[in-house]
């Protein structure tokens, strides 16, 4: 069998072309015999990134520098995402600094064409509870939650943990829900089920992180959470201005679990994202 290119082949079987990420024995042959092949996301609908860090937590570099390299990918949207105060390692923001970081940013605002949204790495604690109180996390544009201590916890006490996290109504995103560092960390037993389906009931979305050392969720994970109905957010977790180039890895992640445009948190405007997120969150006292 010849051709003289794929599609070529893929014709002379009787097939439409499919994407090489999808070539899993995944089901992916018996979607091109029927039509249904997805139509995937590519790097190009990414309107901006959900997670980065700056020198204010463990991130190397400051604001203004964060924003500007954004702004020279053509981002419509950024966000601040430093880390809460119990991330000690990583130097995470009081509730005096986080408030000080906010004033800071809706201040640089006029100076960028980008939308700087005011966001934060919130640590989830070990009962469930959030880093930070209500009152402060209500002050953000967008809020991601994630486990960064008591990786030991039994399956059914750190499922519960995290499922309290997302029945939090200040909470969007669960970024790197496994917590695994490829090489040198384990995946912490959480019944991810469990998770998607509380993600789904609160509205929730949850993370494809793009760092090479986590590459969390997973694209076997990410597919069903997809097929679940879960949003999923593509973010490269900066620390460096280097690794907003990450997210061609979680794209391609997102490409092999079949995920599609429409299924993806940061493809939607920044206006969208907004509205998505003030879903069943208590409004912020004028």
């Amino acid at each position: 069998m010849a051709g003289a290119t794929e599609p070529d082949v893929y014709a002379a079987v009787g097939l439409p072309w499919i994407p090489p990420e999808l070539r899993e024995n995944g089901g992916e042959i018996e979607a091109a015999l029927s039509g249904t092949l997805p139509g995937l996301v590519t790097a190009d609908r990414i309107r901006g990134d959900l997670h980065a860090h700056t020198d204010w937590s463990d991130g190397h570099h400051p604001i203004e520098k964060l924003i500007e390299a954004a702004e020279a990918r053509g981002y419509e949207y950024v966000i601040v995402s430093d880390h809460s105060p119990s991330a000690t390692v990583a130097r995470g923001l009081s509730v005096d600094r986080l408030r000080e970081q906010i004033r800071t940013l809706r201040a640089l605002q006029p100076r960028f064409k980008i939308r700087i949204l005011a966001g934060s790495e919130c640590d989830i604690l070990a009962d469930g509870a959030l880093d930070f109180p209500s009152e402060v996390l209500r002050e953000l544009d967008i809020v991601l939650a994630a486990v960064h201590s008591r990786f030991t916890q039994g399956r059914a006490e750190m499922t519960a943990r995290i499922v309290r996290a997302l029945e939090n109504p200040c909470v969007q995103i669960l970024v790197h829900p496994t917590g695994r560092l490829i090489g040198s960390r384990e995946p912490y037993d959480v019944d991810l089920e469990a998770v998607f389906v509380a993600a789904r009931a609160h509205g929730k979305a949850v993370e494809i992180n793009c760092s090479p050392d986590r590459l969390d969720l997973k694209d076997s994970h990410a597919r069903r959470a997809a097929e679940l109905g879960v949003p999923i957010a593509i973010s490269t977790d900066a620390h460096y201005l280097a690794d907003l180039d990450n997210l061609e890895l979680g794209v391609a992640t997102a490409r092999r679990a079949w995920i599609g445009p429409a299924q993806v948190l940061n493809v939607r405007p920044v206006d969208e994202l907004l509205a998505w997120a003030r879903v069943g969150r208590p409004a912020y006292p004028s």
